[in-house]
């Protein structure tokens, strides 16, 4: 499961920003993302937000 944005919509196809998975797949199911159902109180060391802090860039 990945939390992404939806830039636009052409018919049936979708384009996306921060998928986490390879151009051009398909995406098989969609859900509104809540803030409700998302996790809270999550901690990570300092590190893996250094490791991440440029992974979604182009």
């Amino acid at each position: 499961m990945t939390t992404c944005r939806i830039t636009s919509v052409r018919g049936r196809e979708l384009v996306v920003r921060g998928l986490d998975a390879i151009s051009g797949t398909p995406v098989v199911d969609l859900k509104p993302a809540m803030i409700e159902f998302q996790p809270t109180g999550l901690r990570q060391p300092d590190w893996a937000g250094r490791l991440m802090a440029d992974y979604f860039l182009p």
